[in-house]
């Protein structure tokens, strides 16, 4: 059972929960709160960024969600749905871990069909519900299998949240996905970009912005609620990241210029919080971290987080609160409330300054 926590003090309806996207990137709505003044001080849409944001280093996360998300049939045409973990992919052993739902009745050697003559054969459950399987050609199991990655781009869907609750459309494909996503290896969006849009960030640049880009790639466990009553017990997931070298250098120029840093999503904020704890100055490269951030906590990179509204059983509340404390958290999620915004992925964003 999900744990909301007390602090949290607005419901939000099942029908504010954002279904669709903005008809265009930059008209969703953007809701402004000041720390200092300690209240919401804006609310429009999301292309008025360039009235608040001038000479900051902007950070974003590049990950590109990968279509993991695959429509199958078990024996006797019932259908399911896989999502397949493609970072658990071996290549030698061709086997990877899906999470499949209906889990109904599924057992050690079912065979599932796949779209273009491949089939999932069931090997283990893991105690979250996943499976373990191997990926074969229905044809020849011995032939040489293509790429998983190339195999889900041609027949895969994007893995939409749960509480999404539709099916998917061909336009989830562009929408669900930066316009500056690089090379793939998420299984969600980093949501706070899905916003922007080329004009938007050429008319940040005009006011004097630069542009820093790490790689975050999100996991399910970015989105497990958190259970415990205590969140000092709750299990932060692992996550692989990577800041080059020219990223590594824009910070560390801005903190030593006293330049804003403003981190667009939780995944850029724990990435470089990450970094942190590890050397200041930021030193690039790849690591892993299982930074879970909460209340009371000290921020030593971002000065300014850009963030879509988030759940209330979530990391990532958490994150914003310990940014932004819970009494304005509230207020700020409150107004948006009262002021027609709408909510989580494919809902409007705060910016936070």
């Amino acid at each position: 059972m999900s744990r909301f926590p007390p602090e949290f003090k607005v419901v939000i309806p099942d029908d504010r929960v954002a279904q669709y996207p903005a008809a265009e990137r930059d008209a969703s709505r953007l809701l402004v709160i000041d720390r200092t003044l300690q209240r919401v001080i804006h609310s429009g849409y999301f292309r008025d960024l360039t009235e608040f944001l001038a000479g900051d280093v902007i950070a974003l996360n590049d990950t590109r969600v990968i279509p993991a998300c695959i429509e199958g049939l078990r024996p006797g045409g019932g259908a399911v749905r896989l999502l397949f973990l493609a970072d658990t992919y071996d290549a030698s052993t061709r086997t990877a871990a899906a999470l499949i739902n209906p889990s109904r009745r599924l057992r050690e050697g079912l065979e599932i069909d796949l779209p273009g003559r491949k089939a999932f054969i069931l090997s283990q459950r893991y105690k979250d519900g996943g499976w373990c399987g191997e990926w074969i050609d229905k044809i020849s199991p011995t032939v040489d299998m293509p790429n998983l990655f190339d195999w889900l781009n041609l027949y895969g869907k994007p893995p939409l949240p749960p509480y999404i609750k539709r099916r998917h459309e061909l336009n989830d494909y562009n929408r669900y996905q930066t316009v500056y996503a690089a090379a793939p290896g998420s299984l969600a969006a980093p949501t706070a970009g899905l916003h922007f849009t080329p004009d938007l960030f050429a008319a940040l640049q005009t006011h004097g912005c630069q542009i820093g880009r790490l790689t975050l790639d999100i996991g399910l466990g970015t989105f497990e609620p958190i259970r415990s009553d205590d969140i000092t017990q709750h299990k932060m997931h692992t996550e692989s990241y990577c800041i080059p070298p020219q990223t590594a250098a824009l910070i560390n120029a801005a903190r030593q210029n006293r330049q804003p840093i403003t981190a667009v999503g939780t995944t850029v904020v724990r990435a470089l919080e990450a970094a942190a704890l590890k050397s200041i100055p930021l030193t690039f490269g790849s690591a892993e971290a299982d930074l879970f951030i909460y209340p009371p906590f000290e921020f030593k990179v971002i000065d300014r987080l850009l963030t879509n509204f988030h759940r209330p059983d979530s990391t990532l509340l958490q994150l914003v609160a310990a940014f932004l404390g819970w009494d304005l958290l509230n207020t700020a999620y409150q107004t948006a409330l009262e002021s027609g915004f709408r909510f989580y992925s494919y809902g409007d964003a705060m910016l936070i300054i």
